[in-house]
């Protein structure tokens, strides 16, 4: 079975990104340091229903999202500051929300439990991810991305979100493989 909710797809140059991407921030260090900012407009898209945003609109919301999760010199690894920006922006524009976390992964089950129910509910999530050993998510650690759906198979369920804009697919016996090496924090809103 496989349940996916709908992100933006921008067609930039030669390429289609899925969700956004924090190199489109003109500023050196949001480039750097934005994915909260990116993972943040990527799910306010999502709840207020504008998904058909266009790139210079979202270029703005991703501006307003990185006012509110200005990452320090490590970045923005503030989980519940996080889940507190995006219920006070939300708030903002009219909508209300509560967040629904999962700090800690105990097991590759209690992790697919957590986005099959989000995801079934139409919610999407907010995934950090600080440290992990998968050479297959080099590239994701100390990072921000947005969990927009899941495919089952006989052998695993692979999760999908997106990362600097492209649609990423991992299996969650890696990704919620229980180790102290691996810190996978995850937040949704309902």
């Amino acid at each position: 079975m496989k349940k996916e909710l709908p992100i933006m797809i921008f067609h930039k140059g030669n390429q289609d990104y899925y969700g956004g991407d924090q190199d489109w921030f003109s500023d050196e260090w949001a480039r750097r340091a934005g994915c909260a900012s990116v993972c943040a407009a990527d799910m306010a898209c999502f709840y207020e229903h504008k998904l058909d945003i266009s790139y210079p609109d979202f270029l703005v919301l991703m501006t307003k999202m990185f006012k509110l999760n200005t990452p320090g010199i490590m970045g923005f690894p503030y989980f519940y500051k996080f889940a507190k920006n995006f219920k006070k922006y939300m708030k903002h524009i009219g909508l209300d929300v509560e967040p629904i976390y999962q700090k800690i992964t105990e097991s590759p089950e209690q992790g697919v439990h957590f986005v099959k129910t989000a995801i079934d509910q139409g919610h999407p999530i907010g995934m950090l991810i600080l440290t992990h050993e998968a050479q297959i998510l080099e590239e994701e650690t100390w990072h921000w991305m947005c969990i927009t759906g899941y495919e089952e198979t006989a052998s695993d369920t692979s999760i999908i979100f997106s990362s600097c804009g492209e649609r990423v697919c991992v299996g969650a016996s890696t990704l919620f493989n229980k180790s102290h090496k691996n810190i996978v924090k995850l937040v949704t809103f309902d």
